[in-house]
């Protein structure tokens, strides 16, 4: 089977961890081919590292762009693939159609957020997976918000949840993830011996955009230090992105110090999370998280938006706290919950969220995923033709 994944970009975020998560062992399974319709960079690396195929158009892919559509139809013209699957907006609505033009046997496309789309763009991408055999959804929050945007009829959506590599995880973080909590001897006074503070570590990993919410989390982070003298409290925001520059300028203003740091993008994140107490993710919007579920591979309790998915990929576990993500109180209150939690509380918390996360394997992720390629149960609607 040949399958050709279209993505807009290929440098760092979401949707490219999916991708590194994933392509490597995909590729064992199918003839893949990606197309980068704008830039490489960072992931794209890595992946042609490991024997990936990748071509990068380095092209614009603002909507609507007719050339790259035209491209696109003659790649797969050329390529002649059994599957075309295309992730997120751009790459969507020129793969998608371009597909369709070029008569693919299997069109996917994926949404990989909660959408804000207006009437006239409600309109667009409903005409546009209505050309698509199916529309994945990377969790039931995001196929209800498209379904009841009218954008794509519910039985041409299949839930598919972002995959993490558990055995990346496992190696960095055994049954016992949390020793005892770490003293750190600070400073009381200039001049005077420091005094033992136990050190609790809150770390994030995201790409930097305002979606993030990190400029409330820094005002929050700094709240939760004053009200906390008798801890060694420190915040590490692990990514990059076009708001480092900003945040930056806000830590440097908040007197907090070496306590909260930007360690910017790392191609391995599991010795951050390993260093870490707790998870926090107080998002706007999040249609999935492959960061929240990597973060509960490692064995970390966490706080997570309420908004989108992230209920979904903490299931049963109550292994996080939901915070309203516009509420300073809300996210001050889930970590000082945290915060004054026991090691043992913490580890319980820490090892139901490890074993909940066993849902995003790689594995699981593949499986299904080789279903929808496979499966001629998905046909276009003949109204839709």
């Amino acid at each position: 089977m040949k399958v050709i994944r279209v993505l807009s970009e290929l440098d760092f975020g979401g949707v490219e961890q999916v991708a590194l998560n994933s392509f490597p062992a995909l590729q064992k399974k199918v003839d893949l081919q990606v197309l980068v319709l704008q830039k490489g960079g960072k992931v794209s690396h890595q992946l042609i590292q490991q024997g990936v195929s990748i071509k990068i158009l380095n092209l614009n892919p603002k909507i609507p762009n007719l050339s790259l559509i035209n491209l696109l139809k003659k790649e797969f013209e050329k390529s002649q693939p059994d599957v075309v699957h295309c992730q997120g907006a751009e790459a969507n609505f020129h793969g998608v159609w371009a597909a369709k033009l070029a008569k693919v046997p299997k069109i996917i496309g994926e949404e990989i957020g909660i959408p804000n789309h207006h009437t006239f763009w409600r309109w667009i991408f409903r005409w546009l997976y209505s050309k698509a055999h199916v529309v994945i959804a990377i969790s039931e929050a995001v196929k209800e918000e498209i379904v009841s945007l009218g954008e794509v009829r519910e039985e041409n959506v299949k839930v598919i949840y972002n995959p993490v590599n558990l055995v990346q995880g496992s190696r960095h973080g055994g049954q016992a993830r949390f020793p005892p909590r770490r003293a750190s001897k600070v400073p009381t006074t200039a001049g005077k011996q420091g005094s033992m503070l136990t050190t609790f570590v809150f770390v994030t990993t995201c790409r930097l955009v305002p979606i993030k919410n990190l400029e409330r989390l820094i005002e929050v982070f700094g709240k939760l230090v004053k009200g906390n003298p008798d801890k060694n409290l420190r915040l590490r925001i692990v990514g990059d992105g076009p708001e480092r520059d900003n945040l930056e300028f806000r830590i440097r203003n908040s007197e907090l110090g070496n306590q909260l740091e930007i360690v910017g993008f790392q191609p391995n994140v599991w010795p951050f999370l390993e260093e870490a107490d707790a998870f926090i993710l107080p998002s706007l919007r999040e249609g999935s998280s492959v960061s929240l579920a990597e973060a509960m591979t490692a064995g970390l309790p966490s706080i997570v938006t309420q908004v989108g998915g992230t209920a979904e990929v903490l299931g049963d576990s109550n292994s996080g706290i939901l915070i309203d993500p516009l509420s300073i109180e809300s996210i001050q209150s889930a970590m000082q919950q945290l915060i004054d939690l026991s090691p043992e509380e913490c580890q319980a918390m820490g090892e139901r969220a490890k074993k909940e996360a066993e849902r995003f394997s790689v594995e699981s992720y593949l499986e299904a995923l080789l279903q929808i390629y496979s499966n001629s149960e998905f046909r276009y609607h003949k109204s839709e033709l």
